[in-house]
């Protein structure tokens, strides 16, 4: 029986607990091996090529910072090419801080090699790695055709002459000097890094195996899924940790040191780059001399707290005063540090908040460009509001005035009755035949009357009314025009004594939201509207189809002020407007604008100062042409 037993556990085991956990250690296995190393792989050497070509930036900065300073006329142009050299000589980065950068002509001659000085302003367009390739040769051809570029070639590891090994470099050209700067990565460092994540992973591998050997295929399943998320997880925070290491090694601050009495001891390149002036110049300046007048006696007070044993301020506003006058706000923190010989020195870390200061300025104008929007969609509402209102008396008129019209003609003969027998008599201040040749003229008025507010009432509340987003309508482009035009009638009527709209024969409806097309028509009769200094001046509206292209146009056309090329370029732009004494926002063709874009279509403009301007909404349509004429019909 036992026998039996053991022999059935056997029967069950491979089916239902070990081959599901084979088939999974198997498909772990595979995908660690076979898909996440070469994706990590790739994506390591992506990083290291991105991490050389921003390196590269860097160090292309800095050229162009001697490059400006010699344009300014700070340096001499020998001394500036000298000293930038210099400084690209000295930098180094990397694990071991043996990465280095180097530069070349586009000769090429080599003019500065940390590594390499013997090659140093010689011609190396015959120098060549073992396997032939003329590895400077390839620089120039890379910055030639393309401005930068990477090559890969043979080279020697770091400061070791002796080995020879495979190089990823970034090179960049540096036109205004013609040189051409790079640096690289060795293949050999990712190949390193991947065996070693390797061996770590394989190791991983050998412990959940052993852990499935105990557990059920389901737990063992979620216990390696756990551990590969956490894993990736945790390189996923190193590698955050990383960035964000990388990021605060790089900050450009200003750090200035000074002593008790306020002479410069101290400062870093930022501030050299930002002020203009030398080391020499700052070591024979105090720190009050580059303090702005104002703020000298508010700093003294801080300096007098700071040295009496107090606490300064942990972050203040100030400002500092550069080589040419100009004053940079910063925000400041100030630390004081007394040395082994009992003297006191202060140190200053300084941020420049310019774009700080630019960005809270920009950020209280649109504030206000906000709270006027948000009136406007107020307006809306109640424009909305008291079209309904409206609508109620005028249902009204137009009930009864119909029944005002049969009591009329019921009480007409017994009227004309009285009127033959009796003669003509008064009817309130009227005599009656005067009376009966105006009733009917009034009713039909107070008919018509009535009509003509339901109308203007309806196609308010269709312009107020936030419509549906969807694409659903059929839009028939010239009943929709008409439409916009007689729902700003009044305006066009006060504005110019010449319009004229010419409605195209035989134009497509195209799929679209005819509430949002009214709205851009709208839009921009308005501003043709606004355009016009004297209403002498004209304003012509087109539509027509433009079979070649497939579109459906809208032009509107006014002889206004016109636009001057760098308005004209901005209209479009949220919140832009000239007319902002006047009650603008800047909303109106930045919605306009939008709208047609989001239909598929373009607006353009086209504009001479003192002649007008011509806005063009081009809608595409989709679908064959003639089976949307078809729908129309």
């Amino acid at each position: 029986m036992e026998a039996k037993t053991v022999k059935n556990w056997f029967q069950v085991i491979p089916i239902r607990i070990l081959l599901p956990v084979v088939l999974t250690v198997a498909l772990f296995v595979g995908t660690i091996f076979l898909l996440i190393l070469p994706i990590l792989q790739d994506r390591m050497m992506n990083d290291k090529r991105e991490m050389i070509r921003e390196l590269t930036e860097t160090a292309w900065s800095v050229l162009d910072g001697y490059r400006k300073k010699e344009i300014s006329g700070q340096m001499s142009p020998a001394d500036a090419r000298r000293r930038a050299i210099d400084e690209l000589r000295r930098l180094r980065y990397g694990t071991e801080s043996k990465d280095y950068f180097w530069i070349n002509d586009m000769h090429p001659y080599l003019i500065m090699h940390p590594y390499r000085p013997d090659l140093e302003g010689k011609d190396i367009s015959g120098f060549s790695d073992p396997n032939g390739k003329k590895l400077f040769v390839e620089f120039v051809k890379i910055v030639k055709n393309r401005g930068a570029g990477y090559v890969d070639y043979q080279w020697q590891w770091k400061d070791d002459p002796q080995r020879i090994v495979p190089k990823i470099s970034y090179v960049k050209g540096f036109d205004p000097w013609g040189w051409i700067i790079g640096t690289g990565i060795y293949v050999e460092d990712v190949r390193a890094e991947i065996a070693a994540i390797t061996r770590r992973l394989t190791a991983v591998c050998l412990a959940i195996l052993l852990l499935i050997i105990g557990l059920s295929g389901y737990v063992i399943w979620q216990s390696a899924g756990s551990q590969r998320r956490q894993r990736l997880a945790d390189e996923a925070l190193r590698e955050s940790e990383e960035k964000y290491r990388l990021l605060a090694e790089t900050a450009r601050e200003f750090i200035l040191a000074f002593d008790a009495g306020g002479r410069i001891t101290y400062v870093n390149r930022a501030w050299h780059e930002a002020s203009g002036f030398d080391t020499d110049e700052m070591l024979a300046m105090t720190i009050f001399e580059i303090m702005p007048s104002d703020e000298k006696p508010t700093f003294q007070d801080r300096l007098d707290l700071l040295y009496s044993g107090g606490t300064a301020p942990d972050l203040f506003e100030t400002g500092l005063t550069v080589k040419s006058g100009e004053r940079i706000p910063v925000e400041a923190t100030l630390a004081s540090l007394m040395d082994a010989g009992k003297t006191v020195r202060v140190f200053i870390t300084a941020r420049d908040v310019t774009e700080k200061k630019r960005a809270e300025s920009q950020a209280r104008l649109h504030r206000e460009q906000l709270f006027q929007a948000d009136k406007m969609t107020t307006l809306g509402t109640l424009v909305s509001g008291v079209a309904h209102e409206i609508n109620n008396p005028v249902t009204f008129i137009m009930l009864n005035a119909p029944i005002l019209q049969q009591a009329w003609q019921a009480v007409l003969p017994i009227l004309d009755d009285y009127h033959r027998d009796h003669g003509d008599f008064k009817v309130g201040r009227m005599d009656y035949s005067r009376l009966r040749e105006r009733i009917p003229l009034l009713l039909a008025n107070i008919s018509d009357g009535a009509e003509r507010v339901k109308t203007i009432v309806g196609e308010l509340k269709d312009f107020a009314r936030q419509g549906p987003s969807e694409m659903v309508d059929h839009v028939e482009i010239n009943p929709i025009v008409a439409k916009a035009v007689g729902l700003v009638g009044n305006l066009i009527k006060r504005s110019t004594h010449h319009f004229s709209a010419q409605y195209g024969p035989d134009i497509p409806r195209f799929k679209g939201n005819s509430q949002k097309i009214g709205q851009v028509v709208i839009n921009l009769l308005v501003n043709a509207c606004q355009a016009l200094p004297d209403p002498e001046q004209a304003i012509r509206l087109t539509t027509a189809y433009e079979a070649s292209a497939g579109q459906v146009v809208i032009e509107v056309t006014d002889e206004g002020c016109g636009m001057p090329e760098e308005v004209l370029q901005r209209i479009r732009n949220p919140f832009f407007t000239t007319k902002r004494e006047s009650g603008g926002t800047g909303l109106g063709l930045a919605i306009a604008d939008r709208i047609v874009e989001d239909h598929g279509g373009a607006m353009r403009f086209t504009s001479t100062v003192s002649k007008g301007t011509t806005a063009r909404v081009c809608l595409t349509v989709t679908g064959p042409v003639s089976s949307l004429q078809k729908e129309s019909s």
